[in-house]
């Protein structure tokens, strides 16, 4: 009776720690766009970007509402939320996909998948940096959205030129999500 105690005592920890491990990492960052020349230069920036990375099977999703950005002046934010992004029809940007080259001692990474913006989904790779540090992992990214691609209005500059491509930069810590792991308890019946 003893040795199927000790066995089923064991048998629970080591449930309880499997159950308590998690591979997901979650967390929020910060994204800046920028579009123009020096002179005419159209930025935003927003810090209301949230994302989630599992790197066990590289599967990665992060999404931030467009009315987040913030501008240099308000005429600028108007414009942007009502005339070229129409963020009541198309509030939210996403990428959805997995990490395609990626490992535990490699920091630059690739992810492959959709990347949704102003309603438009195109399949796209996207290069980055992933570090980890201590019990967690940041993320950053440099890449270019054509306005094309996704059928955004391209702003006009006051040089008269359109602004066709955006340049994004994002910076996101991710940290481990933990969920309480369920407790079993076994209990042994006294002799009388």
């Amino acid at each position: 009776m003893k040795p199927l105690l000790v066995l089923l005592l064991t048998f629970s920890l080591c449930w309880q720690v499997s159950l308590g491990q998690q591979n997901m990492y979650t967390g929020n960052g910060q994204v800046t766009f920028s579009a123009g020349a020096p002179l005419d230069l159209i930025k935003g920036t927003s810090s209301e970007i949230k994302g989630s990375i599992n790197p066990e099977n590289g599967k990665v999703y992060f999404e931030i509402p467009v009315k987040s950005f913030q501008f240099a002046n308000s005429l600028m934010q108007e414009r942007f939320n009502d005339k070229y992004m129409q963020t009541d029809r198309h509030p939210k940007a996403t990428f959805n996909g997995e990490l395609t080259s990626f490992s535990q001692n490699s920091k630059e990474v690739t992810a492959y998948g959709t990347l949704t913006i102003h309603g438009v989904a195109k399949r796209r790779s996207i290069k980055g940096t992933l570090v980890k540090q201590g019990n967690s992992f940041v993320l950053q990214s440099l890449f270019v959205v054509s306005t094309k691609d996704h059928h955004i209005n391209s702003p006009q500059l006051t040089s008269g030129f359109m602004a066709e491509n955006i340049h994004v930069n994002l910076r996101l810590h991710l940290t481990p999500e933990y969920n309480p792991a369920r407790m079993v308890t076994l209990y042994q019946k006294k002799k009388p």
